[in-house]
């Protein structure tokens, strides 16, 4: 476990990484296949960072080194970014794993859900079987967080932004850090 100094220290590690990415971002301006590649790079890095500022309930690991999951539903947006981003990660000593899932059979193992566009026509059947779970539904879907999912990339002036529904949230028992907020947009 970490100490405050420790923890807060990894949490500014962690900041910095994103504002980099960020500058970074907004600083090309190249042909549009690498802003596609760097929008998911970033998303990648938020959707790992997450994982530090959500509070997940003690019960959703069977056992103490069990790994963390993001998973990935449908078409993988991400490619090798996201594998590359949580090399070596942990979370709350929990290895950190990828998972790209195909159907909604094997969700209860995800901690992470990011819902591709490709499964845009299934959403609403999607987040209706995994509405009890204590699983973070995440996407870039437009609309995704007024269909009942909690945390939904946008682009705001070039730069990838996000609203949080933190009440869907404590729905399934997890809880926003205030930091998180800070920088989100909240949708009630």
């Amino acid at each position: 476990m970490f100490s405050k100094s420790k923890f807060n220290s990894y949490i500014i590690r962690k900041l910095r990484i994103i504002l980099c990415l960020l500058l970074i971002s907004s600083s090309f301006s190249v042909a549009i296949a690498r802003p596609i590649a760097q929008e998911y790079q970033i998303k990648a890095v938020f959707l790992y960072n997450f994982a530090n500022f959500i509070r997940w309930p003690d019960s959703v690991f069977s056992f103490d080194a069990a790994p963390f999951n993001i998973c990935i539903l449908g078409e993988d947006p991400f490619q090798t970014a996201i594998d590359l981003t949580v090399e070596g990660e942990q979370v709350n000593s929990h290895p950190v794993k990828i998972k790209r899932i195909a159907n909604i059979y094997n969700i209860q193992i995800c901690h992470i859900l990011f819902i591709s566009k490709s499964e845009e026509d299934y959403l609403n059947n999607i987040l209706y079987e995994i509405k009890t779970y204590p699983i973070l539904t995440v996407s870039d879907i437009d609309s995704f967080i007024n269909q009942g999912g909690m945390i939904q990339f946008f682009k705001h002036r070039k730069r990838v932004r996000f609203y949080i529904a933190p009440n869907v949230l404590k729905q399934v028992a997890l809880q926003a850090n205030a930091n998180l907020l800070r920088i989100a947009k909240i949708i009630e």
